[in-house]
């Protein structure tokens, strides 16, 4: 963490801001997060939430990678079973065939795929 941020919060999630619903709405639309403090990210989560998505959690802040641009949730407006698919394909994907490779061939998935 770069000096004098010590204490910040790191969170990242994945924002696509279209198709708010209430909660248990069919068809409700899902958004990633990913932290490395539970504490965090289950406040984001609410946000998320309160904002009219599913959230679905997607790991360590370092598995963010699943949701960076070039990989298949960018973009997508899926309900939550769906944004958990694409986030269990990704080291599949040529992206994550590429983070595999950089991380020595070894990596953590998110929690449940």
């Amino acid at each position: 963490m770069p000096a004098g941020a010590e204490g910040a919060v790191r969170v990242r999630g994945f924002v696509q801001g279209h198709g708010a619903r209430p909660a248990g709405a069919p068809g409700r639309r899902a958004i990633a997060v990913a932290g490395d403090d539970p504490d965090d990210v289950e406040v984001v989560a609410a946000i998320v939430d309160a904002l009219g998505f599913d959230p679905v959690i997607g790991g360590p802040l370092a598995e963010g990678v699943h949701m960076e641009p070039g990989t298949e949730p960018v973009g997508a407006n899926v309900e939550a079973a769906e944004l958990r698919a694409m986030l269990g394909r990704f080291p599949e994907s040529q992206r994550g065939r590429e983070v595999l490779r950089a991380r020595g061939g070894a990596t953590s998935l998110p929690p449940g795929l």
